[in-house]
């Protein structure tokens, strides 16, 4: 398994979670399957085990209002090359502590998450958000 630059884990894939390998599964087979056809189109993946719905999304508020329980919910932006199973980790937790700070992602008219290019960068937003509890 390829991973992300920096990724504390390189060298041992066995400790991404189950959640996380799902996760990057389900955003994975809309890319196979549909190629480019699926590049900005929305999955929604559980935060408890990173399952999904199997359903890709035309937008994110279809997305969240198709889910049962949205706050339980990540929502991704499906990427032209995929996700892999460390940026699935990085995005779970990112969205999990967005959640705890009282961000309302589910809010179809609120900011989506921006991935930040370097670890660094997404390190320091993590921080960002915890400091804002």
């Amino acid at each position: 398994m390829e991973h992300d630059s920096g990724c504390p884990l390189s060298g041992t894939p066995e400790l991404h979670s189950d959640a996380a390998r799902r996760c990057s599964d389900a955003v994975n087979l809309h890319v196979s399957a549909l190629g480019w056809g699926s590049v900005k189109k929305w999955v929604a993946v559980r935060l408890s085990d990173g399952g999904s719905d199997g359903v890709l999304y035309d937008t994110r508020a279809d997305a969240i209002r198709h889910q049962l329980h949205e706050r339980q919910c990540a929502y991704i932006c499906v990427p032209p090359g995929g996700m892999n199973a460390c940026q699935a980790e990085s995005f779970m937790r990112m969205t999990r502590n967005a959640y705890d700070a009282g961000a309302h992602l589910t809010d179809p008219e609120a900011p989506e998450i921006i991935r930040r290019l370097t670890r660094r960068d997404q390190a320091a937003q993590m921080r960002r958000i915890k400091i804002s509890r």
